[in-house]
């Protein structure tokens, strides 16, 4: 089901976007996002910053690491240098699986991401906070979770456990960043904190 597109509201995936300096953005969410660079002028930079690592990590992870099968949760509006080119261009046999939990950002993501015919790309709706959904996916399975032990893993808002759980027991690299709109209060409460 292809999810309808209210241009007239913002959308977080379309205001990332839009501090990337993509073009999937609408009036709504550009001026939302200036209302948040007035109150976070570092937000624009710290979302370049997070893309420009995403880029690094994956570049590591194929040339150096060795890794063919990549999992990438939270996805965000496909964009220049997503993870199937980064890693394709090194390695094109690579494996990417893209997660997200907006059904927007996978219409975009499915119709815009295509793979090298040498790799493979998939695309499953699921949230970070129910890893056992992802890793049980057809998709998953498939494409990255071969050798991925399927032993318990975290409570489901325990983000901060989940990924514990796949960087110790899975025998894989795990990268990942969080920018925290509200100063890290949300995080802090997700990974245990209070």
């Amino acid at each position: 089901m292809v999810p309808d597109v209210d241009s007239s509201r913002p959308h977080m995936a379309r205001i990332y976007d839009y501090f990337l300096g993509g073009e999937n953005h609408f009036a709504a969410d550009r001026e939302t996002a200036q209302k948040i660079l007035q109150t976070n002028p570092a937000i624009r930079i710290a979302a370049r910053e997070n893309r420009a690592f995403l880029g690094r990590a994956v570049r590591y992870l194929a040339a150096e690491a060795g890794i063919r099968q990549f999992l990438d949760i939270g996805t965000g509006l496909p964009t220049t240098g997503n993870v199937h080119e980064v890693a394709q261009a090194i390695a094109p046999t690579s494996h990417v699986v893209y997660v997200d939990n907006d059904p927007l950002v996978l219409t975009h993501a499915r119709a815009l991401l295509n793979s090298a015919p040498e790799g493979r790309t998939a695309y499953i709706h699921a949230d970070l906070r129910e890893p056992r959904a992802i890793l049980d996916d057809p998709a998953t399975r498939a494409e990255v979770a071969g050798r991925i032990p399927l032993g318990r893993i975290g409570e489901p808002d325990d983000v901060a456990g989940t990924v514990i759980y796949l960087s110790s027991r899975a025998g894989r690299y795990v990268t990942g960043t969080v920018i925290p709109v509200d100063g890290g209060a949300a995080f802090a409460r997700t990974a245990g904190g209070r």
